[in-house]
């Protein structure tokens, strides 16, 4: 029952971070400066809780699938705070890496992938965890690319490394750029984007996570 419960909560988390092959790259500068100019106001608006302006640069694809309105609720909910618990966020924005943008000439598709590292802190309001609940906690959240150190019995401090988000367009999205956060294990995620990019993506995360690994060697 006790991990069902852990269980619950990590995909809560989860929820809320988550609210290269046979492709050219592309050097046209006037692109690129726009794709960087729109993974800045990301994170501005993330900063400002501009949830409007956050979710109007989402994927509208999503949007059949979740209400904007109910999209809108749960951003709120989750850097505001409820009953359950409050998350913190820095509001600096964090160092980023954008892509080259990647181009498909067949599917009049056109991507770029941003990198970061993502911090907050989470407090539980309701309960409290004893050493057992924490050293069961700790390697839950590991499994799902979260260090997490406690703080106190309900507030635990946690690290995400190597986030990203794919900024696209094409004709799914009027050409216009769109973001949607990577998540591989989300079948919304793989619903809304082209199995190319997918795969290009895939690549992508698994370089960023071997230069992580080296950097920690």
């Amino acid at each position: 029952m006790i991990k069902k419960v852990f269980k619950i909560r990590v995909i809560a988390i989860i929820l809320f971070v988550c609210l290269f092959k046979g492709y050219s790259q592309t050097d046209n500068n006037d692109d690129f400066k726009e794709v960087e100019s729109i993974a800045k106001k990301m994170f501005v608006d993330m900063n400002n809780r501009d949830y409007d302006a956050i979710i109007d640069m989402m994927h509208p694809n999503v949007f059949e699938m979740v209400p904007k309105e109910t999209l809108k609720t749960l951003f709120k909910s989750a850097l505001e705070g409820n009953e359950a618990y409050s998350i913190e966020l820095p509001t600096s924005i964090p160092e980023y890496k954008v892509s080259k943008i990647f181009k498909s000439e067949e599917e009049n598709l056109e991507y770029s992938f941003v990198s970061y590292e993502m911090d907050m802190k989470m407090t539980f309001n309701n309960e409290e965890f004893d050493e057992e609940a924490k050293e069961m906690m700790i390697p839950m959240m590991k499994a799902q690319g979260m260090d997490v150190e406690f703080i106190s019995n309900n507030t635990m401090s946690v690290s995400m490394k190597d986030r990203m988000t794919v900024i696209m367009k094409d004709d799914s999205t009027d050409n216009t750029w769109v973001m949607i956060n990577y998540d591989p294990d989300s079948p919304l995620f793989y619903q809304i984007v082209p199995s190319s990019l997918i795969e290009t993506a895939k690549e992508y995360k698994q370089n960023l996570m071997l230069e992580s690994k080296k950097k920690r060697e």
